[in-house]
């Protein structure tokens, strides 16, 4: 499927930890970044999140591989591409380079929550068809 650039970003210093390249913590708030755009594309606004259908995405699993650092300065793009969709699931990959090189990657299993509830529920049509829709190739 079709990847969709989802967020870049420049490595700033307070990104970095003591060892001199960018912490973890900022390679998911990058992956999260890049999620909540893949969920407008897809339909799930702030807006209809948070005061329409109250659903969206969540993350229920994460596998992430570094590949090379990233350090201050260094600007990074992030490609996501929809690998699976499922039921009430999604499989999708987000993927960090600074220029063409590959540095991260992170495979994310996201569930549709209902926010009322706090509990999964199945992908609305529409919705499924949005996330085929924005990854076809």
């Amino acid at each position: 499927m079709k990847t969709i650039d989802s967020h870049a970003f420049t490595v700033r210093p307070s990104d970095c930890d003591f060892l001199g390249h960018m912490n973890i913590a900022r390679y998911i708030d990058g992956c999260s970044d890049g999620g909540f755009t893949l969920q407008c594309q897809w339909g799930l606004t702030r807006e209809d999140m948070l005061t329409g259908r109250k659903l969206a995405f969540v993350v229920a699993d994460a596998h992430s591989t570094c590949h090379k650092e990233l350090r201050v300065g260094d600007y990074v793009q992030i490609r996501s591409s929809l690998d699976t969709i499922g039921g009430k699931s999604a499989q999708v990959t987000h993927r960090f380079y600074r220029g063409d090189t590959l540095v991260f990657e992170s495979v994310f299993i996201l569930v549709l929550m209902d926010l009322i509830t706090r509990s999964s529920t199945t992908i609305p049509d529409d919705i499924r068809a949005s996330m085929a829709a924005a990854h076809a190739d």
